[in-house]
Order: structure tokens, then sequence, then C-alpha cells
């Protein structure tokens, strides 16, 4: 017979650009395929949670789930928590339906038991929900509650399911920046200092089907009219090649829409980007994230400032804009590395640079041991807030002041970070599409 299920997208952040939730997209088909019928209502693209109340009076669902997708802004130039505005949403939930309540999404399987514990929630998901949520809108519509609150996935090696966009939700963000993601690789080998993604993902990659990605794609700009996409994956240029396995499949079909993704720099080459262009791509987005090879060093990058050059050169040669996203403060960080990693960034030509202060500590990562053992934290402190390491080197204000002297006034040098959403908001007025790094890079001033 199966359930009604509403599912909530409760973020609510735009900066650097809004980005479609892609996760309860992939659980409205995973839900579909079990026979539940699903609704999707994303608070930032219905403007608030006043209509939710009347979705919540006028058809009662008889499961509720709330999609958490970030703690906070982990920015320590403006480090807003979100949790608040979820609280919120709960308590508009709670007044005006009975139904049980699960939480899900990275921000929750990052913190279960704390967030559980706040919101009263009476399940939560920790991991994937493509298997999870359906069996527990299974028991609950057989009467059969399950005792336990928690429900921890186990990664699948194949978790694909049908990605299903809601149209009203994807007319919102077509409309701020005409972008739709798609995800090829779930997973994340790499060993980051401060990164929750192989808590979230696992550490090994599961790969989708370069045809099944394509597809996606092709029904994206077909049947929604996107016209740029974003490929979500944590590093899209994985060591096997899958990534140009994507590429080719890509030109079989004849796409036409530009997109971007996050890349790795290391290991790039002339030719896979020259395939990966002529497949489409018209950005990169690069997790540098430290800009001194002692900073890299401190954050388990595995590369150093050399190689980050060079995969910026090549992009540059290739007519790529490309955008960094650099943490000052890190491990190791000093007087003498702050003025390096400044004049690395005077090399990247042609770029767009975010560069942020301090390292965000999440449960579970190398950063949270590190700040344990140099005192930033005690055990047992409370990470819902957000807390940000740095290095007992140097000063934050030192930091800020070193960056804010050296940036001032440019506009391919993002800083501090919240000063794109309104820039963003802009631009997306103006009509311009995707993440307009070439745009920025344009105005350099």
């Amino acid at each position: 017979m199966g359930i009604d299920c509403l599912l909530v997208s409760t973020n609510q952040v735009i900066n650097p650009y809004p980005v479609y939730p892609l996760g309860v997209a992939c659980l409205i088909g995973a839900m579909e395929a079990a026979g539940h019928s699903t609704r999707h209502y994303d608070v930032l693209a219905r403007g608030g949670v006043d209509l939710l109340r009347d979705w919540l009076i006028s058809s009662p669902p008889d499961l509720v789930g709330l999609s958490i997708r970030n703690l906070d802004t982990v920015d320590s130039t403006a480090p807003d928590s979100f949790i608040g505005s979820v609280t919120e949403i709960m308590s508009v939930v709670r007044q005006y339906t009975t139904a049980p309540v699960v939480l899900g999404g990275p921000a929750f399987s990052i913190m279960p038991e704390e967030v559980m514990e706040l919101l009263k929630a009476d399940y939560g998901i920790v991991g994937e929900g493509e298997i999870l949520l359906p069996w527990l809108a299974d028991q609950l519509d057989r009467g059969r509650p399950p005792a336990e609150k928690i429900l921890r996935a186990v990664p699948s090696p194949n978790p694909w399911s049908r990605v299903c966009f809601d149209k009203a939700t994807v007319e919102y963000y077509l409309g701020l920046g005409g972008m739709l993601n798609v995800q090829t690789k779930r997973g994340c080998p790499y060993r980051c200092a401060y990164c929750s993604y192989p808590t979230l993902e696992g550490r090994q990659y599961r790969l989708q089907d370069p045809e099944k990605v394509v597809e996606t794609v092709m029904r994206a700009t077909r049947d929604f009219g996107a016209r740029y996409i974003f490929f979500t994956d944590s590093v899209f240029n994985d060591a096997q090649g899958h990534y140009l396995k994507v590429a080719e499949a890509l030109l079989r079909a004849g796409n036409t829409t530009p997109w971007c993704a996050f890349f790795r720099p290391e290991g790039l080459e002339r030719d896979g980007l020259e395939l990966l262009k002529q497949a489409g791509l018209s950005a990169m987005e690069l997790g540098t994230d430290a800009a001194s090879d002692t900073t890299l060093a401190g954050l388990n990058k595995g590369f150093n400032f050399a190689e980050v050059i060079r995969a910026n050169d090549l992009a540059v040669d290739l007519g790529l804009p490309c955008a960094h996203f650099i943490i000052f403060g890190g491990p190791g960080e000093d007087a003498d590395t702050l003025a390096q990693g400044i004049d690395n960034v005077a090399r990247l030509k042609h770029s767009v640079v975010f560069p942020f202060t301090g390292i965000r500590i999440l449960p579970g990562t190398d950063m949270a041991a590190r700040a344990l053992a140099d005192g930033v934290i005690t055990p047992g402190h409370s990470l819902l807030a957000p807390v940000f390491y740095f290095s007992p080197l140097i000063s934050a204000p030192e930091i800020d002041g070193a960056l804010r002297r050296a940036w001032t006034g440019r506009f391919d040098r993002v800083y501090p970070a919240s000063s794109m959403e309104e820039r963003s908001r802009r631009l997306h007025q103006r009509g311009h599409i995707g993440p307009m790094w070439d745009y920025l890079i344009s105005q350099r001033g």
C-alpha cells in the first residue's frame, strides 16, 4: 500500500551559489521505487516555512523527513550556525502533524546523537538513506515501528537510484544560476585532516555507470531546462580514470550543456583536460586547501603547491577558469608560511581564490585529534556550535589583517567568503549562469 512521506530540505544557504538538494532527489527515487509516495518541500525554494504549515494541514503526511545539509557556514569570519533554523522548522512540523519525524543529511550524520537530542526526533539515518528510508517507511506502514532510533547505513556497492528532480524546486534553482547537480561517484580515499567525506560516504569510491550519469545529465537539460551541470563528487578526477569515461560518454551523447566539478590538483594532464573540455567542462573548482607546502602537509593533502600551480597553468592554457578554496591558519601556519602563502596565491594566474581562516573542527577527523592535543578543545567538548582550529604559532587577527591588506578590492580574491553572497545574488539576477568564475576573473580589481 505504501505511505505518504514529506521530505523537507532545511538548507537556506546560497553562498557561493545555490545548490539543488540532490540527496533528496535520490531519496525520492528510492522511495517511489519502493512504492511510497513522496513530496518535497525545499525551505529555500518555497521562501520559508509558511507554506509548510499549509502542506502539513491540508495533506497530512505519514512520515516527515528533515534533510540537514550544513551545521554552519564553516567560515570563522561569519560563524553562523544553521541549527537554530532547523529547530524552528522542527517546531512547525511538531505543531502541525503527529507523524513521526526522521532526520538525515550530511550535517546530521556528522553528529547524530547531539542533533537527535536537540531536535527530539523519532528516528535518524546516518549515511545514505536510499535503503534505510524505504525500509523505515515499510516498517511504519506495517505497524512495526523500529525500536532503534538511530539507523546507520552500511555503504552500498551500488547505491544508485533514479534521480527525481522536483519541478517546482528546480524552477527556483534554475532562476538563480541555471544549475542542477549530478553525482558520478561516492566515497573518498584521501585522508585530509579536516574532512568528513570519508565518514559520510566511505573511503572507497563507488562508481556510477557513466551511461547512467549521462542519462541524468541529458534528462536534467531536456526535461527540466538545466543550463549548467555541477558534478558534486568529493573529487571528480579519480586516479582510476572513471571521470574520463564519463567525459567520453558525454561526448557520445552529444552533450552541449556546460559543467563544472571539484578537482584535486594532482595528476591532471593536458590531454585529459582537453577531453573534458570537449565534453563540456567550462570551469574547475580546485581543492587546494592550503597555500604552502608546510600547511599542505599539516592538512595531509598529499601534494605540494608546485602541483597546484601546474594544474592552474594547464587550466589557464586551455581557457578553463578556476576557483581555489584555501584555508589559512591550519597546522604549521606561522608568519613565514602566511607570507609565503600570499606570495603563492599571487602565482595562481587568472583564477578566483576563496581564502578562509581557521578550520572548522568536526568530530572523528584528524583535525579534532590535533585540536585536542593542542588544547583548542577539551575531552567531551561539544562541536555542535562552530569551533575553529588556528595554529598556535600565529594569531587569528594577524592572519585576517594580512589577507585583507593583500586582497581588499579584488573581485578575484573573495575575502571574506561571506562577501560573495550578495555579489552572487546580483550576478544571477543579471542572468549569469553557473559558478561565474570567468566573470569574477574578468573583473579583477
